[in-house]
């Protein structure tokens, strides 16, 4: 019985997981994930790289933000209506990630774009401080 529960379980997780999936091919059919997401990037991108940045597709539902020869990397990842941002930063040779993850971004308005932009924004904006104040206490 138990068995029969936990199988009937599994199905209902992967067929949840594969119809999400599914709804991402839908949604991105006509645009790419950086498209969808233009708000958020352009902020991100004016905030870290002063609009310098350079975007590389790494697939259908993710990329990377940079700027070449600087010392932090954004990567973005949209997946099942989520979209995860993964910021590395880079301060005398010693990285600090932060990554973030937003739910529910399938039908995003531009106004929760602005949000998501100022959120991630703020959140590293404190992160980075935190982390250039511990190396310089360390004497890096």
């Amino acid at each position: 019985m138990f068995f029969t529960i936990l199988i009937v379980f599994i199905i209902f997780i992967l067929f949840n997981f594969f119809n999400d999936l599914n709804k991402d091919n839908y949604d991105l059919q006509g645009q790419a994930v950086d498209e969808k997401f233009s708000i958020v990037v352009v902020a991100i991108n004016e905030y870290a790289f002063i609009g310098r940045g350079k975007l590389t597709k790494l697939d259908k539902r993710s990329f990377n933000l940079y700027e070449v020869g600087g010392n932090q990397i954004i990567h973005f990842v949209y997946g099942t209506g989520h979209l995860t941002i993964i910021w590395k930063y880079k301060y005398f040779q010693k990285e600090v990630v932060y990554e973030k993850q937003f739910n529910n971004v399938r039908n995003i308005s531009v106004f929760q774009q602005e949000r998501i932009a100022k959120v991630i924004i703020q959140e590293m904006d404190e992160v980075i401080n935190e982390h250039k104040s511990s190396i310089l206490k360390e004497g890096y």
